[in-house]
């Protein structure tokens, strides 16, 4: 126990140092450029990225419902944005790891709490690529100048075929033939997963409109269409870049791409909103972190026999 407390507690200062490290090197790049923004439009970007950052947290909690009986909501809402500071590490698995042993330790099965993180994040970028591609028709004349960005939409046909249960199915059987380990896995029905991208759509309309406001704070008229379409394919490609912390780089290289904005104005909206949604990570994880004990003693006293 001394050294599983031990190793979370080093985790755990890695991960803040990081974060620390990530804000101050992000401030650094806009603290200029933003001198003169809005204070107002930048304070609607960070409630709605907050908004936009607890329904995906609500959604992991749908995920979690598909195999088995859910947690509390709020327990579930304080292990995301925990686990959501993992990202910030080099490395693409520390969310998945973060987020899932936090559920494990909550009381939720190991064949529960890792596949269901997994799950969600495919939904999650399935979802934003759908977005997308209702989004670059209504933009179609401006979109020719970014068709390394577009390339990223070949990605939902392959990504929702591979949530087929058949595909799942012939995965986790390969898992535990190789490893003895993943028998327990639930393949969620194809209705079900499809269920679950749609009910991510919501949250990237936020995390959307959290970017138009940011960049509203520096532009009187922001392309909305443009900055929706750069907003989802930018994540996504911050996304699918695994070993980079965050995406850093990668999507704020394809947002300046897809969005059409001057390379500097269009970076310095790109990096503006993501400072913005580590300000919102931070912060959730400070406010949801009463939330482990409490929940959990409201679990304990509920299910303990009188």
């Amino acid at each position: 126990m001394a050294a599983s407390a031990l190793v979370g507690a080093v985790i755990g200062l890695t991960c803040v140092a990081f974060v620390v490290n990530r804000m101050a090197s992000q401030w650094s790049e806009v603290r200029d450029e933003v001198a003169d923004a809005s204070l107002g439009w930048i304070a609607a970007a960070l409630v709605l990225a907050g908004a936009g950052m607890t329904w995906i947290a609500g959604c992991w909690r749908r995920a979690l419902v598909m195999s088995g009986p859910p947690p509390g909501r709020r327990r579930t809402i304080a292990w995301y944005y925990t686990g959501e500071i993992g990202k910030y590490v080099p490395g693409g698995v520390w969310p998945v790891l973060g987020r899932g042993e936090l559920a494990r330790r909550g009381g939720v099965p190991r064949d529960r709490a890792y596949p269901s993180v997994g799950l969600s994040l495919v939904a999650l970028y399935l979802a934003a690529l759908g977005v997308a591609s209702v989004l670059v028709p209504l933009d179609l004349a401006n979109q020719s100048e970014s068709p390394a960005a577009l390339a990223l939409l070949a990605l939902l046909p392959v990504g929702l075929a591979a949530m087929h249960p058949r595909v799942l199915t012939w995965a986790r059987d390969r898992m535990v033939r190789y490893t003895g380990r993943g028998a327990d896995i639930v393949v969620p029905p194809w209705r079900a997963t499809i269920g679950l991208v749609v009910s991510y759509v919501p949250a990237w309309l936020l995390i959307w409109a959290a970017t138009w406001c940011a960049a509203r704070a520096l532009l009187p008229a922001p392309p909305v269409l443009r900055i929706g379409i750069a907003t989802t394919l930018s994540w996504t490609a911050g996304f699918v870049a695994v070993p980079v912390p965050a995406g850093a780089g990668v999507r704020e290289a394809v947002f300046v791409a897809a969005s059409g904005l001057p390379a500097g104005l269009g970076a310095t909206i790109a990096v503006g909103s993501r400072l913005a949604f580590l300000v919102v990570d931070v912060a959730g994880a400070a406010i949801t972190a009463p939330w482990h004990r409490r929940d959990a003693a409201v679990d304990e006293r509920t299910t303990t026999p009188t």
